[in-house]
């Protein structure tokens, strides 16, 4: 019988007919996997239960299993022929599946194993092997999660080691050493208690004349299984080990190879008598971009390139790959590549020496061993790496004079530090990218970071699930990025922290991380076993200069302009600056407000710990008093026409100024950190740092002894934060302790701005005619303040809120909206956006129910006005607004009244109710982020937005709504505005880029929480 179906289940399962692939779903996946394992034989329905009930997605009972089985029929054979199915049958007490010979990867795979094993002859023994291993794509059964797959996963992988190990005996016999050599130690590194693997590998390495890394692969075999099992190698590998020692004539390779079929890769040449590159035990990853770059620079004639970057990022991995692939080009290098460790010398003058012993020419001290280098390598095409050259400097010019009299040879170098010689071209390696705030799994999973920690995790820890798919490894991969995130990219820590999955979880990882980079690998230099210590070598390379401000940059969170640097250490710092920044411990980067300072995570923590308490002290102190002028330079322009500007800078700025109001509560200095408080409220209002603001407030306010000008501060600061998290009757309490203070001391300042936050307050709690009183009360202790203060502000306000609160208590429109309108007219005059759009709010609201057009064009303009200034919580309530207003019916062209309410169904009047959909996901989404409504003094009819969503719902219907406001949810910020004021005319005025951002996203609204 011949139904053309075959089945592959070497790697993710796949289907073909004669009609080609067939899609299935996961379900169908699992069943046929539960058939594929009895292949042949009938499988009884209830064991087909038990296997797909190890699935814990699927419903097992036992009418599914049989439409289970239905639409798999239907699916191997879409036309059955007259005698039934054929490919699946039914047999009591079950079902079969009938497939032809070879149709099975899995089986063709056994038998062609089978086959080399009892063929007598090498060459085609060989042959059936790479034709066995070819069969697989991946891991067997990769896309069945069931257990009976992964059961059944794990013998079929036992088999394919075994195929591996037979190759490798094979390519022995054939005389394939080199080629051994190269490809072993992957799978070596992957497999490392197969000691057949490992004992191919020393072999392959000693017919190579590679004997001290066929040493070094036995050793690192035998301290693997010590440390992991307790065990010594077996007596086989012991034995090779002993007589590679004794470089025992036995362990030659054949005189001639069995075979006339000549080894694969070109024939020995003077290069390849050399040391070859060393085989690294992992694969290369994340660095694709990397390596393109440089395989560029040297095919396009660069021939001395300095990779440089912070320790343990890398370069010299990077270096090796782009050398070994450059040196497969014969006709380029036609004397390969050599590698030039220099880690260990302390001397620039032993650098040519070191070279020349590399390469084996002879003389290397004395007056005539640099000429006789030179007159070596002249008539050769080499490619050289000289690894770790930024402790020896002092050879760049060396170097440099080398590649000029050498007309053809080409240097990779790795450095800390640029040489800063003629013809030098210099490639910065970056930590590896790290997964963007708020992305989805799958980018958290193809961020190179992760990617690297998961590879590396699999080697120590096989059963730790990241998929998303499944909650605990949905959780496990959140973590995960967490942990790449804190240690900055860094392949050195992220590997040396991945390797100790084996004895902590994920999370228990993330809270341990200083102690799990404290040991790595033991055949890393010494420098590079632990994170510390790389960074000691960085750190003991610098002068003293340099390591005072290495030191002291500790205080630094998130970066610093030179401005400010200077502002703490003096006008002096510049070239001390300059001096750790070619030392790749500070990172550039460009900003549109110029060039920005920082160093990464772990090197920062790092500083931490070498700063002693008085040091620590002295530059926490400057530290904070920079950061408290900055502030307080910026506090008065929230107010006017600059806000947008100086609410950029201080958000770039606010890890610091966290930081500072921390270091000043440590140490007692309740002023300084009082008066970081008070400049920072209104900032923490309108980006939503609400959580940090009332962080920060309740700490200053905890601490005794606060003078009494700075304790009412905090205590309005604090208010502020509480009213806007939606705690009104706590921020009233603390707004009265400070209006108490405020009249007791004849602080007026002060009692204008109590009085106020006790008007919004009654007026969010819904006693208007107290908010009344109280705000009535504010404004003219408002306009008695000087004009260089913050009387003219809160006089603005004063007015909007007022007009509020009478609008409230239904007292007259006219009067009511005078105010609002005096407000809104006095916060045009000074450039105040927020003012402005807060009475754009009220005059919205008023107007709605009798000119649509006015309230549209109010709210439109509001909109803009919130997104330029990044005040989320604002937008969603204009944006909500602008829902209502254009769901609420009335006039045939969805500018209905905003009061038009109804119960849904009057639906024909609402003009383009998918965009009002992708409105409403946005306003959500914007919420969301701030995680506050914050403006409580809004008076806002819940049910008409409630009104207005089942409008635009009852006309999309469930799916084409749910569907647009998720779109809205994923929107940047610019995205929604240009949508909400669409057909509006100019928007007042452009949306910065610093709020083109998804709402979704972690921007600067959640940095904080």
């Amino acid at each position: 019988m011949t139904s053309g179906v075959a089945v592959h289940v070497l790697g993710p399962v796949e289907v073909r007919t004669p009609d080609g692939p067939v899609p299935l779903g996961a379900s169908l996946r699992t069943l046929l996997a539960a058939l594929v394992v009895d292949a042949g034989r009938v499988v009884p329905a209830d064991v087909l239960a038990d296997r797909l009930q190890d699935d814990g997605d699927l419903d097992a009972a036992p009418s599914t299993v049989h439409s289970y089985v239905s639409r798999l029929r239907r699916r191997l054979e879409p036309r059955p022929g007259d005698g039934g199915w054929r490919v699946l049958t039914t047999r009591a007490p079950g079902y079969r599946l009938v497939l032809d010979d070879d149709a099975l990867d899995a089986a063709r795979f056994g038998r062609l194993l089978a086959a080399a094993r009892a063929d007598d002859d090498p060459l085609a023994a060989r042959e059936r092997v790479a034709g066995a291993l070819a069969l697989w794509r991946g891991p067997a059964y990769a896309d069945v999660p069931a257990a009976f797959a992964r059961q059944e996963a794990v013998r079929l992988h036992g088999q394919r080691l075994e195929a591996e190990e037979l190759a490798a005996e094979l390519d022995l016999v054939l005389g394939r050493h080199r080629a051994l050599a190269d490809r072993l130690p992957a799978l070596v590194a992957a497999e490392p208690f197969r000691e057949g693997l490992r004992a191919s590998l020393v072999l392959a390495l000693y017919r190579s004349g590679r004997q001290a890394d066929a040493l070094r692969a036995y050793e690192e075999g035998r301290v693997l299984l010590a440390d992991a099992l307790g065990v010594d190698p077996g007596p086989a590998l012991r034995r090779l080990h002993q007589l590679v020692l004794r470089q025992d004539p036995s362990l030659d390779a054949p005189a001639t190879a069995p075979t006339a079929a000549p080894a694969p890769g070109p024939a020995p040449g003077p290069a390849a008598r050399r040391p070859a590159l060393p085989t690294p035990a992992t694969p290369l990853l994340g660095r694709d971009e990397d390596l393109a770059r440089v395989r560029h620079l040297v095919d396009d004639g660069a021939r001395l390139v300095t990779l440089t970057g912070t320790g343990g990022v890398g370069k010299t991995r990077l270096a090796l790959e782009a050398a070994r692939l450059a040196a497969e080009d014969a006709t380029r290098f036609p004397d390969g590549a050599v590698l030039v460790p220099l880690a260990t010398l302390d001397d620039a003058a032993g650098v040519l020496p070191a070279l020349s012993r590399a390469l084996g020419t002879g003389a290397t001290e004395g007056p005539g061993a640099r000429e006789a280098l030179v007159e070596h390598l002249r008539p050769l095409r080499p490619l050289l790496v000289l690894d770790n050259l930024e402790h020896l400097l002092d050879a760049a010019v060396d170097v440099a004079e080398l590649v000029r009299d050498c007309p053809h040879l080409v240097v990779l170098v790795t450095s800390r530090a640029p040489l800063r010689v003629t013809g030098e071209v210099e490639h910065r390696v970056e930590p590896l990218t790290l997964p963007a705030d708020g992305a989805g799994p799958r980018e958290v999973l193809s961020s190179a970071a992760v990617a690297l920690f998961r590879d590396r995790a699999r080697d120590v820890a096989p059963g730790l699930s990241l998929d998303p798919g499944d909650p605990h490894g949905a959780d496990a991969l959140r973590v995960v990025a967490d942990v790449c995130t804190a240690l900055a990219g860094i392949p050195l820590a992220l590997e040396l922290a991945a390797a100790r999955l084996r004895v902590l979880s994920p999370r228990d990882l993330l809270a341990r991380l200083d102690e799990a980079l404290s040991g790595g690998r033991r055949d890393l230099p010494a420098r590079q076993r632990t994170m510390q210590a790389t960074l000691d070598w960085s750190y003991g390379l610098l002068d003293a200069p340099a390591q005072r401000l290495f030191r002291r940059l500790a205080v630094f969170t998130g970066g610093w302009t030179l401005p400010v640097l200077e502002a703490v250490e003096g006008p002096g710092v510049l070239p001390v600056l300059e001096t750790l920044v070619e030392q790749s411990l500070v990172r550039v980067e460009r900003t549109p407000d110029g060039l920005r300072f920082s160093v990464l995570e772990p090197t920062r923590q790092h500083a931490q710990r070498l700063l002693g308490d008085d040091e620590r002290a002295e530059v926490s102190a400057a530290h904070a008093a920079a950061h408290l002028a900055l502030a307080e330079r910026a506090a008065p322009h929230y107010q006017g026409p600059d806000q947008v500007e100086h609410l950029r800078r201080v958000e770039r700025e606010h890890a610091n100024l966290l930081a500072a109001v921390d270091g000043r509560v440590a140490a007692g200095d309740g002023e300084s950190a009082g008066r970081l408080v008070w400049a920072l409220w209104l900032f923490w209002w309108m980006h939503g740092h609400l959580s940090a603001g009332r962080r920060a407030a309740a700490a200053v306010a905890a601490l005794p002894d606060l003078p009494a000008p700075v304790r009412v501060r905090v205590d309005l600061a604090l208010g502020a934060m509480l009213f806007a998290q939606g705690e009104h009757a706590e921020a009233e309490e603390v707004w009265d302790r400070a209006h108490r203070l405020s009249t007791a001391t004849g602080d007026a300042a002060g009692l204008a701005h109590a009085t106020a936050g006790r008007g919004i307050a009654a007026l969010a709690r819904g006693e208007a005619a107290l908010a009344v009183q109280r705000l009535e009360a504010a404004l003219p202790l408002a306009a008695a303040l000087p004009a260089d203060s913050d009387g003219p502000w809160l006089e603005s306000l004063g007015h909007v809120w007022l007009g509020t609160a009478l609008t409230a208590l239904g007292a007259a429109g006219a009067r009511a909206r005078e105010h609002v309108e005096e407000g809104l007219r006095l916060s045009r005059a000074r450039g105040d956006r927020l003012t402005t759009f807060v009475a754009l709010f009220n005059l919205a609201q008023a107007e709605a129910p009798r000119d649509p057009r006015a309230a549209e064009r109010a709210l439109h303009e509001g909109t803009a006005l919130s997104a330029q200034v990044g005040d989320l919580a604002n937008l969603s309530h204009f944006l909500d607004a602008l829902v209502v207003l254009g769901a609420g019916g009335g006039d045939g062209g969805g500018h209905g009244g905003g009061h038009g309410g109804g119960d849904g169904a009057d639906v024909a009047d609402v003009a383009d109710p998918e965009r009002l959909a992708v409105l409403l996901g946005a306003a959500r989404a914007a919420r969301e982020r701030v995680g506050a409504d914050v403006y409580g003094f809004y008076v806002r009819d819940e049910a008409q937005l409630a009104s207005a969503r089942a409008r635009v719902h009852a006309l999309l219907g469930p799916g084409r709504a749910a569907a647009a406001e998720a779109r809205g949810r994923a929107l940047p910020v610019a995205e929604v505005v240009r949508l909400a004021v669409r057909d509006a005319g100019p928007a007042p005025g452009p949306v910065p880029a610093p709020t083109a951002v998804p709402v979704t996203g972690a921007g600067p609204a959640a940095a904080a929480r």
